[in-house]
């Protein structure tokens, strides 16, 4: 009986693991990608100088937030291809906001250096709403440069492919 559920948990997470980044990013140029919430709910992150970034003051540039954590395997696994996704939209209309999950900066601060990754690290100093973060890391959140959240990722995914920087520089130029 365990074998079985262990069994059908693995073919559950192979499946998942094909499909969802084939569908995530779906979306055309020819269409516009749908608004996910409307009402946005506004939360604060704080870099390691204690500079403070309300989301809702990023209005007029696209965002994407990923919350992650170092303890993290698919956070982890996810990091190298959000680096190369940031550097091939350098110069673009857009934020990059990595959200260490725990709030401790130096540590993440640490991971980063130790990587060599050049991500913006900030921790969160304001209550997230379960809408955007729910119980999952990492989690991705991107929103239009209206604030409207138009797509949220949960769980680890390549963000090094053409169909993602194609979305991403369709949200950019909406």
């Amino acid at each position: 009986m365990k074998n079985t559920i262990k069994q059908l948990l693995l073919n559950c997470t192979l499946i998942l693991t094909v499909l969802v980044p084939t569908t995530i990013f779906a979306h055309t140029t020819q269409q516009n990608p749908p608004v996910l919430n409307t009402t946005t709910t506004d939360f604060t992150v704080q870099d390691a100088n204690g500079n403070k970034i309300k989301m809702s003051a990023l209005q007029g540039k696209a965002v994407f937030v990923n919350f992650w954590a170092t303890w993290c395997p698919p956070c982890i696994k996810e990091m190298p291809s959000i680096e190369a996704l940031k550097n091939k939209l350098k110069g673009e209309d857009i934020v990059f906001v990595m959200v260490d999950v725990d709030g401790d900066h130096d540590k993440a601060q640490r991971f980063m250096d130790k990587k060599k990754y050049k991500l913006p690290v900030y921790i969160p100093v304001s209550s997230v709403s379960p809408n955007y973060l729910g119980n999952a890391v990492p989690t991705t959140l991107i929103f239009d440069k209206k604030g409207n959240m138009v797509q949220r990722i949960v769980g680890g995914v390549d963000y090094d492919s053409k169909k993602v920087e194609e979305f991403m520089r369709y949200v950019i130029n909406m």
